[in-house]
């Protein structure tokens, strides 16, 4: 029995242990003349053997690329997931960016609108007031003034149920003047 270790060129970390049993020497005889037929190699190996190491090897090969598959996958995995959460801060970041410039702009449009109420109530109030305060002197020139008028505005209609327009000139500018002379 031989043992043979065997070190794979293109994956240097699969090592081969070969395990020979039924090794034949020279030509397929066991003459040790045989070396003189130029034959290259000393040993064979059974083809049970021979298969056994190469599908020993194949499946080695077929787990060390598996292995790498997964190793890529886990690798981009992760980095969508790195990527993902990235976005994510992104998108949390800006979307508080807006709420500030929101907030600012609600704050500015309430101050807006607290000073708009405000000049309406000042406005409001001041209207109140000037209209009382006419509503009283006209309640006095009214009253005052009133009479004074009633004789020339009884003139005037009755020119303009007998007469025509043009001659009841002289009675609407008396009636003008009358009514004007009394508000102030």
């Amino acid at each position: 029995d031989v043992i043979i270790t065997y070190s794979c060129p293109l994956l240097p970390s699969v090592v081969a242990i070969i395990y020979i049993t039924g090794v034949i020497m020279g030509n397929r005889s066991s003459s040790p003349s045989s070396e003189e037929d130029g034959s290259s190699s000393g040993m064979y190996l059974t083809p049970e053997l021979q298969g056994k190491i190469n599908s020993d090897f194949e499946e080695k090969i077929i787990q060390v690329q598996w292995n790498n598959y997964r190793k890529a996958h886990v690798e981009r995995y992760q980095q969508r997931e790195v990527q993902n959460a990235q976005r994510q801060h992104e998108l949390q970041q800006k979307q508080q960016q807006l709420q500030q410039q929101a907030k600012v702009v609600h704050d500015e449009l309430d101050r807006l609108v607290d000073g708009a109420q405000s000049k309406i109530a000042d406005a409001t109030v001041a209207l109140e007031y000037d209209v009382k305060r006419l509503s009283e002197k006209f309640q006095e020139n009214e009253v005052s003034g009133g009479e004074k008028c009633v004789d020339v505005r009884a003139e005037l209609s009755r020119c303009y149920n007998t007469l025509s327009s043009g001659e009841c000139q002289v009675f609407a500018k008396k009636l003008e003047k009358c009514v004007t002379e009394a508000l102030s």
